[in-house]
């Protein structure tokens, strides 16, 4: 089979399209897959800059979607068996034909659920879901600001705080990105630049309840100043680059939080919380709550035009490498080679 490799923390240049061997049925859940998401924790981990360092060589891929092919077992809320389409949620390794996996990391897909869709879901939606319900523990009808609002995962965090009954504000780059963030559900969307003026601009006296911020920088002293009593920030990510210090009398005199939300390490320790969290997010999207998360689909060989639509913020909503969407030959120079 064929796989995306990484030999050295170089970035998306030196990703290599690989002839390796497939997974040797064991205690993992073989699974054929069909698309895989494709994260801006991804691409830092190619420049070996995410927070967990994996082992080199390896694959990258956390999330994926496909069909169990052997060794299902009571994987997540539900038995698996084969020939059944799942979504999975991983450290590492999706980028390829075939992975195997534990049990409690594979998420049964609804019948109706695309696996391109399916793909997209897992990392950034429950993530999103993990920071609103259980970080924030928000309640419909809070205010929701979102920084980074037409990422993937400022895209999950509109999307479900939609469907939660949050009034969700949008904070956007660029036009093009403010106009896509309203398509995604968002009740207001502002530009980043001069946002918080803006955003009060459209509040009046209200303040924000919920800020989710994957970007850090520059932006985490004005999320604070506009914070409600009682309100949260939660940090999700520092996509700007720097990751910022906050002066905690603000928070003394605010009587407001900051949160951390690393979702999938809280996950790694507590699987059984990704399959409780699955099944609200599967419910909302049944009911049509939820919208499908918006993808960018990327034939599967072209993983480095995937990371560098994301490292050079073209991006919106989910990335995404299909195998049933174009040709499974290496694209931009990306040579095979065995391993």
């Amino acid at each position: 089979m064929f796989a995306h490799r990484i030999a050295a923390f170089t970035g998306p240049g030196d990703v290599r399209w690989a002839e390796v061997a497939e997974p040797a049925p064991g205690d993992g859940v073989v699974i054929d897959v069909a698309a895989a998401g494709v994260s801006f924790a991804d691409l830092l981990q190619t420049q070996g800059a995410y927070q967990m360092r994996v082992p080199l060589p390896y694959t990258p891929g956390m999330d994926a979607a496909g069909v169990v092919r052997s060794g299902a077992g009571s994987g997540g809320s539900a038995g698996l068996r084969p020939g059944q389409r799942v979504a999975v949620l991983v450290p590492y390794g999706c980028w390829q034909e075939v992975i195997s996996v534990p049990p409690e990391r594979v998420l049964p897909l609804p019948d109706g659920m695309s696996f391109e869709v399916g793909a997209a879901a897992p990392l950034n939606y429950l993530t999103g879901l993990f920071a609103l319900v259980r970080r924030a523990r928000a309640q419909a009808g809070e205010t929701l600001l979102v920084h980074g609002a037409a990422g993937g995962v400022g895209t999950a965090a509109v999307q479900l705080g939609k469907a939660l009954g949050l009034r969700t504000i949008a904070v956007a780059g660029d036009e093009t990105k403010r106009e896509f963030a309203l398509r995604c559900g968002a009740d207001h969307a502002v530009l980043a630049d001069g946002w918080l003026a803006a955003v009060r601009d459209v509040l009046g006296e209200r303040a924000v309840d919920i800020v989710v911020d994957p970007v850090g920088s520059d932006r985490m002293t004005d999320s604070l100043r506009s914070l409600a009593p009682e309100g949260r920030l939660l940090v999700l990510g520092f996509a700007g680059g720097e990751i910022p210090v906050v002066k905690v009398n603000r928070l003394l005199l605010g009587n407001t939080g900051v949160l951390g939300v690393a979702s999938r390490e809280f996950f790694e320790q507590r699987p059984a919380l990704a399959a409780e969290l699955w099944g609200r997010l599967v419910e909302l999207w049944r009911t049509r709550a939820l919208a499908d998360p918006p993808v960018e689909v990327y034939p599967f060989a072209d993983a480095r035009g995937a990371l560098r639509a994301i490292a050079d913020r073209r991006a919106l909503g989910k990335v995404v490498l299909s195998r049933i969407t174009g040709a499974m030959i290496p694209v931009d120079g990306g040579a095979i080679s065995s391993i």
